[in-house]
């Protein structure tokens, strides 16, 4: 970057404080645009990053565990690995509330395939990837599923070896907190929030560079 003199972390601090959201979700898009991305298998999933700026020596002799963390949603494009969308709100949050606005905004990649666990099975969210973005969605049943068009539907429309490639967000998320930590260090909700999101745009920048690599 050509700097004569590092900057000191406070002044990062500070940009970081002052940085609207909004840029990041425009850095992702940018990112996106620039590669190759036909998003016709899509995978969707959640994962908790903790909140805790506490020492953890003060945490064990005090006996203090944080139990707010916050939840992290993404849909990913399963070839790539690349994050097409993401959503950080305090948790602990349903997979579900998430998962309808995720849908919608993953509409124009026109994805064929639509992956989620069994923890997206619900007549809506179905319904969504079904009628709104005319994608199969490939979601296993809840054991007590009996009644729902598209759930019950989704039982001769489900295929094993297309859901397999799930396990692909799983590994961005294994990613993002071993390379970006699964920590957060942000004492207000709100950086908390945003925090997580950088690391989902930091991920996509670290994912894109490796693929030009290739």
């Amino acid at each position: 970057m050509h700097l004569k003199k590092i900057p000191h972390f406070t002044t990062l601090q500070k940009f970081f404080k002052r940085l609207p959201t909004a840029i990041l979700q425009e850095i992702n898009k940018i990112i996106l645009a620039n590669s190759e991305v036909n998003g016709e298998i899509v995978a969707m999933d959640g994962s908790g990053f903790t909140n805790d700026y506490a020492d953890k020596y003060y945490a064990i002799i005090r006996r203090k565990e944080r139990k707010s963390y916050v939840k992290n949603h993404i849909s990913i494009d399963v070839p790539t690995r690349l994050i097409l969308h993401f959503a950080a709100q305090r948790g602990p949050r349903f997979d579900t509330r998430f998962a309808i606005a995720a849908i919608r905004q993953i509409k124009h990649y026109k994805p064929k395939y639509t992956l989620a666990d069994r923890a997206y099975d619900t007549e809506p969210i179905r319904k969504c990837i079904n009628e709104e973005i005319k994608a199969q969605e490939q979601i296993p049943l809840k054991t007590r599923a009996k009644k729902g068009k598209y759930r019950l539907k989704s039982k001769t429309q489900f295929k094993q070896k297309i859901y397999t490639k799930r396990n692909n967000v799983e590994s961005v998320f294994s990613v993002i907190k071993r390379i970006f930590n699964g920590t957060n260090r942000s004492r207000t909700q709100q950086l908390s929030n945003k925090e997580t999101k950088l690391k989902n745009t930091l991920y996509n920048i670290y994912r894109s560079t490796q693929i030009q690599q290739k």
